[in-house]
């Protein structure tokens, strides 16, 4: 009878179309608590209890930003007495009284003073050490001199011996001075001033063997009456700067050309010929190249700077016969 009531209920399912779980609980039952807790671990969306969730912070836990000194009106800065009387109750009288305005002002006016004297010793200092002690003037040789004096007069020029040459700055001077005012027969010095005999000689030498020959192989119509000389003796320093090495002019060595005065009045000028396709550059160009065989420095026009309308000569004497040429 049993039986037949459980074919009957199994029949009954069948033509219901629901099948029997084969295992697990059916779905109306819920797992054990246990079973619930594994499976919200592998799924924490699953169940999860509605206290676990976060919720925002409510507008009450935002802290409020403290309002801002200039934003408060009527909200003015405490001096610093009222300030002193609100922290002691009492004025703050341990503070020094400041300075009268008429002190401050002389205190400020001796500073500057003084840091204007220190910046003149600072840069007095600073030339002392560019500008090295000059050599001290040359001493002649009694035998050499005579031999220089001699053969100046057996080339032709015209000179006056002169006392010793001195001058307040160390190093400017000149032992045996003497006035060239004729270099060769019939070719004088626009400006006779003190030079020693060797620089003298140099010129004199220069003038016949070199220039003389030149000019008449490239002007032969014409002939050299006369020198423009720019300068001779000055107590400078070198291109006249203000630090560094005396000039060889300081010591009766060297001599300045301007310009070659011509007998048709004339005058080839000192001049940057280096592009001068001409005679007339050509003769300065060889002019100026062969003084290098009379003089031991030569600055033709347009060497520098300071060299630009007129030519540098001197003896100066280097280690080793140098010469500087350009």
């Amino acid at each position: 009878m049993i039986q037949r009531i459980l074919v009957l209920a199994a029949a009954s399912l069948i033509l219901m179309g629901m099948d029997l779980p084969e295992n697990g609980p059916r779905p109306d039952v819920k797992p054990p608590v246990s079973e619930q807790t594994d499976v919200q671990a592998k799924n924490p969306a699953v169940d999860t209890p509605k206290a676990a969730v976060e919720t925002p912070s409510q507008p009450s836990d935002i802290p409020v930003p403290a309002a801002k000194p200039d934003e408060i009106k009527g909200d003015q800065p405490e001096s610093d007495a009222a300030r002193s009387r609100s922290d002691t109750g009492k004025p703050d009288t341990d503070k020094p009284a400041a300075e009268k305005p008429d002190d401050a002002s002389g205190t400020a006016k001796d500073a500057t003073r003084d840091d204007a004297k220190e910046d003149e010793k600072k840069q007095d200092d600073k030339k002392d050490e560019a500008s090295p002690a000059p050599p001290p003037i040359v001493k002649e040789d009694p035998q050499k001199l005579e031999a220089c004096l001699r053969d100046l007069k057996a080339i032709g020029a015209e000179f006056e011996i002169l006392p010793p040459v001195t001058d307040e700055q160390n190093g400017c001077g000149i032992e045996k001075p003497i006035a060239l005012s004729q270099v060769l027969p019939g070719i004088p010095l626009s400006d006779k001033t003190p030079m020693r005999c060797e620089a003298a000689l140099s010129l004199a030498r220069w003038m016949k063997d070199l220039v003389e020959p030149s000019l008449k192989t490239a002007l032969p119509e014409r002939r050299i009456v006369g020198i423009s000389n720019a300068s001779s003796y000055v107590c400078r320093l070198r291109n006249h700067a203000e630090t560094g090495k005396i000039s060889e002019h300081a010591r009766g060595n060297a001599i300045d050309i301007a310009g070659f005065k011509l007998d048709n009045e004339e005058t080839i000028a000192m001049t940057p010929k280096e592009e001068d396709s001409t005679m007339t550059g050509a003769f300065q160009r060889t002019a100026t190249a062969g003084a290098c065989l009379y003089f031991t420095t030569v600055l033709s026009p347009g060497s520098d700077s300071t060299h630009q309308d007129h030519l540098h000569l001197d003896v100066m004497e280097r280690k080793g016969g140098y010469r500087y040429c350009r």
